[in-house]
């Protein structure tokens, strides 16, 4: 069969004088524009039969299309500074030269920042179809000419994952064409995975997005597994991804994920939206006497709040925590508001000014707390405001150094044994050296035994 093949392409790449007339010897001029359409901002820089057997007319029919790289891009690619893409025709005259044909033709281009596959893209419209370009373009004109047969695209797609060329363009591409395909790419895209994990350091995050894309439960299942392992980072992105919608995980997978506390907010609301809370009130219950983290903890008491007391839009406690934060900000202390310049030390932007006026704002504010019931929601609240150490280049020191002070405040309304109480069962469960600093700041400036 091969010798067959070779005899009918007995010569490869010949300009179109090299050879003999030959009756219908090329594609017509309809499908050579539908190529050429089929790719916006590339021009025709060749169109000529490339092979032809003088036994019955078997003709291949070779298109290169060109365009120009953006100058922009660095690479150390040896290139003129232009992209190829190459298509090679045979007509469908009862022979299936598969994937045998592509090694009898000149697949040769300048170096190019994209990683180049060049494939038997299938059977159809009259025509075998071969072609040499990056990743996405095959899949695009494969789809788009609606072709079958040809290279498995799942296994190529998947052994393109491990691809770092450019940008990631080529993992990036292959990752997209995960999208619904379903639990049949799922082993393929766990064996690139292991293949990945032998050679490389770095988590292979680009396998993790495709199994999250497949949207199949085999693809949730990997991810679930993932997040069991003793690698770290690859533990977090997998746990990441599964609390992002669409949420492919199991009840029971989610309900043991809820002590991590970097997801303990976004699983509530899973359930939440899954309308079956009641599965997870008896683990809030325990979480909120041993947080990980003073973040779980105002999130855990929160949702008990809600849950416990259907039909309760918010907690006056933390509304009323937020809006003193927005009352007491001043201009120029976030990126949102202009910069602030003082005009004259006792006039009505002074520092002092801006004081007496601020505390006027959040008075009313402070008030509902100090009437509460709710003694655990005012301490939740007044704890965050407390210990509230955002990033300095986006929020002024100062701001923040006010809205500590003032939690610090609210905390000196209530009762000091309940406040000691709470320190100390905090400080028995907070596990991040950062959570346990933040603590002991909070308890110096409230000062007491």
């Amino acid at each position: 069969m091969i010798k067959l093949l070779f005899l009918l392409l007995s010569f490869c790449c010949l300009s179109l004088s090299a050879v003999p007339a030959v009756s219908g010897g090329r594609p017509d001029s309809a499908a050579i524009r539908e190529i050429q359409n089929s790719f916006p901002g590339w021009k025709l820089n060749s169109s000529a039969r490339c092979a032809v057997s003088r036994d019955n007319g078997l003709w291949a029919w070779k298109i290169v299309l060109e365009r120009q790289i953006d100058a922009n891009i660095k690479s150390s690619s040896a290139r003129d500074g232009k992209g190829y893409i190459i298509i090679v025709m045979v007509p469908d005259v009862g022979i299936d030269p598969g994937r045998n044909f592509i090694s009898l033709f000149d697949w040769n281009i300048p170096g190019n920042d994209l990683k180049q596959f060049t494939v038997f893209l299938g059977r159809g419209r009259g025509y075998y179809w071969y072609m040499k370009s990056d990743i996405a373009r095959l899949n695009f004109f494969r789809e788009k000419m609606r072709l079958s047969g040809g290279e498995d695209m799942d296994r190529l797609m998947a052994d393109a994952l491990n691809v770092t060329d450019f940008d990631l363009f080529t993992s990036r591409a292959a990752v997209e064409y995960f999208r619904n395909k379903g639990p049949q790419p799922v082993p393929l895209i766990m064996k690139s995975m292991r293949e990945w994990q032998k050679e490389e350091k770095n988590p292979p995050v680009q396998h993790m997005i495709a199994l999250k894309l497949t949207g199949s439960s085999a693809g949730a299942e990997e991810l679930m597994k993932l997040s069991s392992s003793p690698d770290h980072a690859v533990a977090h992105q997998a746990l990441k991804l599964l609390v992002e919608e669409p949420y492919l995980g199991s009840d029971s997978f989610y309900r043991r994920a809820l002590a991590v506390p970097e997801y303990t907010g976004k699983i509530i609301r899973i359930f939440r939206e899954r309308k079956k809370t009641d599965l997870i009130l008896p683990r809030l219950r325990k979480l909120v006497k041993a947080p990980r983290t003073l973040q779980q903890y105002t999130e855990v008491l929160a949702a008990l709040r809600e849950l416990e007391k259907p039909g309760k839009a918010d907690i006056p406690e933390y509304a009323a925590c937020n809006d003193i934060m927005f009352l007491m900000m001043r201009m120029g202390e976030t990126s949102d508001t202009i910069k602030y310049v003082p005009i004259e030390a006792e006039g009505a932007g002074s520092p002092s000014k801006l004081a007496e006026e601020e505390r006027k704002r959040i008075e009313p504010h402070l008030e509902i707390l100090r009437k509460s019931k709710d003694t655990e929601a005012v301490f939740a609240a007044a704890v965050a405001l407390a210990a509230y150490s955002p990033d300095s280049k986006v929020i002024a020191k100062e701001y923040s150094s006010r809205v500590r002070r003032i939690g610090v405040e609210i905390l000196r309304m209530l009762p000091a044994d309940f406040v000691f109480a709470h320190f100390d069962m905090l400080g028995k469960s907070l596990v991040l050296p950062r959570e346990q600093s933040l603590l002991r700041m909070i308890r110096y400036e409230y000062g007491g035994r």
